[in-house]
């Protein structure tokens, strides 16, 4: 009965406001509120000291991407909210890696490590240091530039010929991370290199992974719909579009496969508003990070004019209250999948452990709540 009333409440609150231009975004209940989950989201994520990837006890010997992409989330947030003690609390986070955390600061070597300089150049945007603009963009540079010793000279080398980055390795979460660096890049700068060569590479991957219904294998060797995969893809030409000029000649391209993916995903949205841990199977069970992912991607679709108010925006109005229902009173996110690497096994994916309150799934909550504020 409990469940049965949810749904009921859920489909009002979205389509009460189906029609009304500007209006499906607004007058939340009071528990989906954008600043009252904002703020929830980013004290939680002072709080939590620096995490392993999946919570493991031991001490983090680095930065993770998902910590990076939380914490580039919460100064969003902060920004948006213009919440100058938020800005000086996270800025405090970052400051003893030019210290006594030195250690923790990844070293350009891979796309889930790049992914950090995220960080220091949202900082130089809103506090317009220099040392963060000089490490941010470092960073964003080596990405395109041959490692030194490294042992896949040829290899990298072939991959710069045809402008795409050395760590390219065509894996779908990549698409989140190259993009989220080079468009940083390229606010930060106004160079339309950065810009423009991230458009390139993700054109590269839409050609060589999207499947004709939009969404993305976990890869070729492992034919599944797994949902935060396709979650990085989503989130990762949100990103992109969000800043890309329309002149790009790549433009076009990534929105025709940004609005497949998004009305794909509108088809299979379960009754409780989420998505399931492989997509096109609404047995599967729920998972939010993925969910949140497709959320963010949504809600700025609807609020940039890309996807139909009328049809799109209630099914991510469902979406964020029904994601609202799965944090605690901390501000930690239920059913989050751990971390996954691809498999050639169905059952893998669908018995995969979930873990409250990771850092996957608070960083696109963070995406969200920005989202829903920005105006």
């Amino acid at each position: 009965m409990k469940n049965f009333l949810t749904i009921i409440l859920l489909t009002f609150a979205c389509y009460a406001y189906a029609g009304k231009p500007g209006k499906i975004f607004k007058d939340w209940p009071s528990s989906a509120s954008p600043e009252v989950v904002g703020d929830l989201l980013s004290q939680r994520f002072v709080e939590v000291p620096h995490p392993n990837f999946n919570g493991n006890p031991a001490p983090p010997n680095e930065i993770t991407y998902p910590e990076t992409c939380a914490w580039f989330g919460a100064l969003r947030y902060a920004q948006v909210r213009k919440d100058s003690r938020l800005l000086s609390l996270l800025e405090n986070r970052f400051l003893p890696i030019f210290g006594p955390e030195r250690y923790l600061q990844p070293k350009p070597d891979h796309v889930d490590h790049t992914v950090f300089g995220c960080i220091p150049l949202q900082l130089y945007l809103q506090t317009n240091n220099k040392i963060y603009y000089h490490m941010g963009m470092w960073y964003a540079d080596e990405q395109w530039k041959m490692p030194r010793n490294t042992k896949h000279k040829a290899e990298y080398q072939a991959l710069l010929d045809k402008n795409l980055s050395w760590q390219t390795r065509y894996w779908i979460d990549d698409m989140f991370m190259i993009s989220c660096i080079q468009v940083q890049a390229y606010l930060v700068t106004k160079d339309r290199k950065y810009i423009d060569r991230a458009a390139a590479e993700m054109v590269t991957y839409l050609n060589k992974i999207q499947r004709p219904n939009g969404l993305f294998y976990h890869a070729e060797d492992a034919p599944f719909f797994w949902g935060r995969g396709n979650g990085w893809m989503a989130a990762g030409m949100t990103e992109l579009l969000s800043s890309l000029p329309q002149d790009n000649p790549n433009y076009s391209r990534i929105m025709e496969s940004y609005r497949k993916m998004m009305k794909t995903l509108q088809e299979y949205q379960k009754e409780d508003g989420l998505w399931g841990q492989l997509i096109d199977d609404k047995t599967s069970w729920s998972e939010t990070s993925g969910s949140a992912m497709f959320t963010y991607a949504l809600i700025k679709g609807v609020k940039k004019g890309w996807l139909d108010e009328d049809s799109f925006g209630p099914t991510a109005r469902k979406a964020w209250i029904a994601l609202v229902g799965q944090l605690d009173e901390k501000g930690d996110l239920a059913g989050v999948c751990e971390g996954t690497n691809k498999n050639n096994d169905r059952n893998f994916y669908l018995n995969r452990k979930t873990l409250p309150g990771n850092m996957h799934g608070q960083a696109p909550m963070l995406w969200c709540a920005t989202a829903l504020l920005e105006k």
